[in-house]
């Protein structure tokens, strides 16, 4: 089995699981991504191998090629920056990989567009794993399949529906109550219980954990992260707040040093059982790991379209609020101090522990294989 994925925690993570199933299961498994995630796949006891460019080469050259979106919402350009800048560097690599080493069956996240291509030209199935987050609508699955043209066409073959995401089956690590039913574009779909990176270290206890994820452009939100961390403070709870930055972590805690404990990263499983509420980027990984443990959240997307999706969905399922940093005050009280919300998150908890476990999708996956 070959698992791909761009260098991304977010895009790698969520795979983690299923492949340490397959492998326990008695299936060679191997992890496809750039060598600077390799020390992330190693640590799972899996075999990491070289495939796609690093991430400053991409943003350097989505620069050079797409000047304008440097002032652009990230909205705007990101997913045409995976499709068109990341995912070529990546089929190129994993083509070779696949030459000298013929999987039977590619397993991707739904962010690395380029293992459709590879196992379609290899003539094997592919399986897309979802990040947790609420799915891509009809016209977003359009918008991949006109972007990634290209990129079938530079091995001969006409794009799929939607660039062939969900072409054979979909794994989909997000709960019923926030994904539209059923989910579009996937006629097969093999629910699993979201993937949470634990970490080491001490253990903590707060009342908010507050965090924007592991990106540095998107994570180190200095405006977002300090009116969080004050709102907080301000009402007397105890914070843990997370951001790459090393001077960004001390004028965090400088806010309010008997209540405020700064980290670069901390294992949110540990973390959350002390929390009232969440306050975060509507990332996949931290929103599921809050409702898997029934924390509320407070979402104030960066704006990646996956990002504006779980915030979307989980406004509209009750289980938080998606807010404008001005409206953080008032937001934050509402979450707290309102059972309702309150049960829905324990609804979603609910959901998340009910999803099948990786194991249960090992047998799905192994009998798509050939030969």
């Amino acid at each position: 089995m070959l698992v791909s994925g761009v260098p991304g925690l977010g895009h790698l993570v969520p795979v983690l699981d299923l492949a340490g199933a397959l492998q326990l299961a008695g299936h060679e498994v191997r992890v496809a991504t750039n060598k600077e995630f390799h020390v992330v796949i190693a640590g799972a006891g899996l075999q990491p191998v070289s495939a796609g460019m690093s991430n400053v080469e991409m943003r350097e050259q989505r620069s050079r090629r797409w000047p304008e979106t440097d002032t652009q919402p990230v909205s705007v350009w990101a997913t045409r920056m995976w499709a068109q800048v990341m995912a070529p560097s990546t089929l190129k690599d994993l083509l070779k990989c696949m030459g000298r080493w013929p999987p039977d069956v590619v397993l991707h996240e739904e962010g690395e567009y380029a293992a459709p291509v590879a196992a379609a030209k290899a003539g094997i199935p592919w399986v897309t794993h979802g990040w947790g987050s609420p799915l891509r609508s009809a016209s977003e699955l359009a918008e991949i399949e006109v972007l990634a043209a290209a990129l079938w066409e530079s091995c001969g073959l006409d794009v799929p529906a939607a660039a062939g995401l969900y072409a054979h089956a979909l794994v989909n690590p997000c709960p019923p109550m926030l994904q539209d039913q059923p989910p579009p574009g996937a006629s097969v779909v093999w629910p699993i219980r979201p993937h949470l990176l634990k970490g080491r270290g001490p253990a903590l206890d707060a009342d908010v954990y507050i965090g924007f994820g592991t990106v540095p452009s998107l994570a180190n939100a200095r405006s977002q992260l300090t009116a969080a961390v004050r709102a907080c403070t301000s009402r007397g709870l105890r914070v843990v707040v997370t951001a790459p930055s090393e001077q960004l972590r001390r004028e965090l805690a400088q806010i309010d040093e008997r209540l405020v404990q700064a980290r670069e990263f901390v294992s949110l499983p540990a973390l959350l059982c002390s929390c009232k509420v969440v306050i975060s980027h509507a990332g996949a990984g931290t929103v599921l790991a809050s409702l898997g443990a029934g924390v509320p959240v407070v979402l104030m997307p960066r704006g990646t379209p996956s990002q504006l999706r779980m915030a979307e969905a989980c406004h509209r399922a009750g289980v938080g609020r998606r807010c404008d940093p001005a409206d953080l005050d008032a937001t934050l009280d509402e979450v707290i101090n309102d059972p309702a919300i309150a049960a829905a998150a324990g609804a979603v908890a609910r959901q998340i522990k009910e999803l099948p476990d990786a194991s249960s999708v090992v047998p799905r996956l192994a009998s798509l294989t050939i030969g």
